[in-house]
């Protein structure tokens, strides 16, 4: 493997600038390669002036029709099947690290890196995937499933640093413009960030949607709402019920455009189902010594882990957990060493 040619992902953001910048200042060999997955000019744009003020070599590759298949066409399906599926997720796993390892084969076997906050380890032979010390910016939730050759290969530049500010600092002389830009957030194929909206022309196309029922746990109506596409599970905003106990959304029903509401407190569990299993650990996942995440900023939960058959498992929670959603990932940890993770599913 050529360990002083690196492909970075550069999205024109500023920390992919930021890790082209520190790679160069390395000694590294910097390729810049922007995935068009949107047509998004602004962000290859953007990408380009990063590339023209580092100089250094930059490729626009059209992804276009893949990342409609593996990403924004799972999501919208996940939706359709009521559950709460994650596209930062799906573009990690299915998209844009795959396509930085084929990139980086077909050229002198390079090395890859991103502007991901995160750390690879190395231990006894194997790769192992850490969280960033900046708990306030940590990605490795949306790593978990990264396998042996791609960490082998995979440098996380801003590892260490510890706010986004020094980040801005840092790229402030080279990219004024860029380092005074907001920070990206939202899912990027969304207009507007009006997700509701999305989905509603994703699912219904240009027709209105039918108005369905609200209902509790034993099927009686408690009223009406203007559909499914506005809810998700846990969400208590929004609702229109009025009454004595805070109600939230508990399950999304598209087959009969229903949504099924309770008292909040029966969000929280204490078994979570989890399938599509990852294990980065050789030696497997301990059944207890972990902590696990149901979402990128949740709480850490102490558990005890039952393993079935093929790729589920039960994860068993010390502490009740609020609206685990089916779609969304269940990440293992001990301490920062990220140990594997997988999907929500519904009992």
């Amino acid at each position: 493997m050529n360990r002083k040619k690196v492909i970075i992902g550069l999205s024109g953001g500023i920390d992919s600038a930021a890790s082209a910048y520190r790679l160069q200042g390395e000694g590294y060999e910097v390729i810049g390669v922007t995935f068009n997955f949107l047509n998004a000019e602004t962000t290859i744009n953007a990408a380009k002036l990063v590339a023209e003020k580092l100089k250094i070599e930059h490729h626009v590759l059209a992804a276009q029709n893949e990342f409609q298949k593996k990403v924004i066409n799972p999501f919208v399906a996940g939706y359709r099947l009521g559950k709460t599926p994650n596209p930062c997720l799906l573009c990690n796993q299915n998209m844009k690290f795959k396509l930085l390892r084929d990139f980086a084969t077909a050229n002198g076997d390079a090395m890859i890196a991103t502007g991901h906050y995160a750390e690879v380890r190395q231990h006894e032979g194997a790769y192992q995937l850490w969280a960033s010390p900046n708990a306030n910016k940590d990605q490795s939730y949306f790593l978990y499933h990264l396998d042996q050759d791609i960490l082998g290969r995979l440098l996380f530049p801003l590892n260490a640093v510890t706010s986004k500010d020094a980040v801005r600092k840092e790229i402030l002389r080279l990219l004024p413009e860029l380092a005074q830009g907001a920070e990206s957030q939202g899912i990027c194929f969304i207009p507007k960030k009006d997700h509701g909206l999305f989905l509603k022309e994703a699912v219904f196309g240009n027709n209105p949607t039918t108005p369905g029922n609200f209902v509790d746990k034993t099927g009686r109506i408690l009223g009406k709402h203007l559909g499914i596409h506005h809810f998700t599970p846990g969400q208590t905003r929004g609702l229109g019920i009025t009454g004595e106990k805070r109600l939230a959304v508990v399950e999304v029903i598209p087959a009969t455009n229903t949504v099924v509401l309770d008292e909040e407190q029966s969000l929280y569990q204490s078994r979570i189902l989890v399938d599509a299993l990852v294990i980065q650990s050789s030696g497997g996942l301990p059944e207890t010594g972990f902590t696990f995440k149901t979402c990128r900023w949740g709480h850490e939960y102490d558990g005890q882990i039952e393993r079935l058959s093929g790729t589920q498992a039960i994860v068993h929670s010390q502490v009740p957990v609020r609206a685990p959603a089916p779609g969304q990932a269940l990440v293992f940890y001990q301490g920062r060493r990220v140990l594997g993770g997988g999907i929500i599913k519904r009992f």
